[in-house]
């Protein structure tokens, strides 16, 4: 079974986010992943048959708008769909003045683009060389997703 439950341990949140496989797709030069302790941002543990698996991270940059990020075991890949429409739903169901959810992503992850894309994130824009991965300059594509009317 699959669920999302919030998850405020930083240790099992450093081991998920330094996990070699996790940590190398989510890395650029100006952060090591890792831990962030920061009042705006929220972690939700991704569980499967009651064991950890992944996290999603969640920024409130307004009462109306939060920027997402995902970082999944690579065993538990296989469910992210389902893992990421659970965690959809929670910031909709916790957040009822929620409008809008952001994601942006490395140009260097077209899968990871194409995993929101799938969960209902349109193209929003690139803020070109926006970042340095291995001291490459690299594009940031912003994805965003709208409240589903009715909601």
């Amino acid at each position: 079974m699959l669920s999302i439950q919030p998850l405020t341990d930083p240790a099992q949140i450093h081991a998920i986010l330094t996990q070699p496989a996790v940590a190398a797709r989510i890395r650029h030069d100006d952060r090591t992943p890792g831990y962030i302790a920061h009042p705006a941002l929220t972690y939700r543990g991704a569980y499967m048959d009651g064991l950890l698996c992944g996290l999603f991270m969640s920024i409130q940059h307004s009462p109306w708008e939060v920027e997402v990020h995902a970082a999944l075991l690579p065993h538990v890949i296989r469910h992210a769909r389902d893992l990421g429409a659970l965690f959809l739903a929670s910031l909709w169901r916790d957040q009822p003045d929620l409008q809008r959810i952001t994601a942006p992503v490395l140009s260097t992850l077209p899968s990871a683009a194409n995993y929101c894309r799938r969960l209902g994130f349109e193209d929003e824009g690139v803020r070109r060389n926006a970042v340095r991965v291995n001291g490459a300059l690299v594009d940031v594509v912003y994805l965003g997703l709208l409240r589903p009317i009715g909601e």
